[in-house]
């Protein structure tokens, strides 16, 4: 008996040959063959730990950016105020009144929109000799520490704020000057931007204690395109 050729039995359409008419060799592999199966899972074989997408982190860059921007233009802002303030009293001898109030708010709301993008990129100061000397692990472990005391310091500075904030609420300050400002709008920054503040140094906290029990990437500080790129001492 003699075998049948794979064309016929699978069912795929007689292809001549463009020279001699001739069936043309089979498509390899045919489609009634079963495709290659793969092994099946062990159920009893240990799960690789996966770590969670890090939203809290690209959350707080994002925010430390967004509030870098908006500190430069408020010290733009600041410039225009002072130099308003300059050519009124210089050549029309008055004064619009609010220019050094107004410079001083200014000057706050971008010095705690700084902060959170300070820490986020690690630019507060600190003495390296040290901690640049010390291996991998160890030096994430003390960043862990030092992150911990930041939060600590802010989580203070949030409840002494938040204490001024609420009393200028509580009993609608206004300020002395000419514009007679309701204080709680220039102090609201303060408690929000030492509650951001405490939460990135938590957040900073965690990853370095991860990575310094093996269990994830030592974290690397948030740069911008005009930052040099930092050499990393193992």
């Amino acid at each position: 008996m003699s075998a049948r050729p794979i064309w016929k039995s699978c069912g795929l359409p007689r292809a001549r040959s463009a020279k001699r008419g001739r069936p043309r060799t089979a498509i390899w592999p045919p489609r009634c063959w079963p495709a290659p199966s793969m092994p099946a899972a062990d159920p009893r074989a240990p799960m690789k730990a996966v770590a969670p997408p890090d939203r809290l982190g690209r959350a707080l860059d994002r925010l430390g950016s967004g509030a870098l921007t908006a500190s430069a233009c408020m010290l733009l802002l600041m410039m225009v105020l002072m130099c308003v303030e300059i050519a009124a009293r210089l050549f029309f001898k008055t004064s619009i009144q609010i220019s050094e109030e107004y410079s001083g708010y200014l000057f706050t709301w971008a010095t705690m929109g700084g902060f959170l993008y300070a820490q986020r990129s690690d630019r507060f100061l600190r003495v390296d000799a040290l901690r640049n000397a010390l291996p991998v692990r160890v030096r994430a472990a003390v960043d862990g520490l030092a992150a911990l005391a930041g939060a600590v310091l802010s989580l203070i500075l949030l409840e002494a704020t938040w204490d001024t904030f609420y009393s200028s609420v509580l009993f609608e300050t206004t300020s002395m000057q000419y514009s007679e400002t309701p204080l709680y709008l220039p102090q609201v920054i303060m408690p929000v931007g030492f509650g951001l503040l405490a939460l990135a140094f938590l957040h900073t906290a965690f990853a370095q204690w991860r990575a310094a029990c093996g269990l994830g990437p030592v974290p690397q500080p948030m740069v911008i395109a005009a930052d040099p790129p930092k050499a990393v001492h193992e």
